[in-house]
């Protein structure tokens, strides 16, 4: 059965995201993770090499699907904890 969420604003009911949809990493842990620094993981936004959201704060987060994708992509070994974690 499907979860459902009304909208306040229009009452239609929308599909409630997923998990793995549901959560986003924040550019310092990406970078911890990949061992590289803040500025790296910033310019694979830029270059479009990883996707990301813009906060209102202007931090950027990187849904864990994207991440996942990415790292599927570069051939980056994933972590058994970073499996299991998320």
């Amino acid at each position: 059965m499907e979860n459902l969420i009304i909208s306040n604003a229009k009452d239609i009911p929308l599909k409630q995201p997923s998990t793995m949809e549901h959560q986003h990493i924040a550019v310092k842990d990406l970078a911890s993770y990949c061992m590289v620094s803040p500025c790296t993981v910033r310019r694979w936004i830029r270059d479009g090499k990883l996707t990301s959201i813009r906060l209102p704060s202007n931090q950027s987060r990187v849904s864990m699907a994207d991440f996942q994708d990415f790292l599927n992509r570069y051939n980056i070994p994933v972590r058994e904890e970073f499996i299991y974690r998320h």
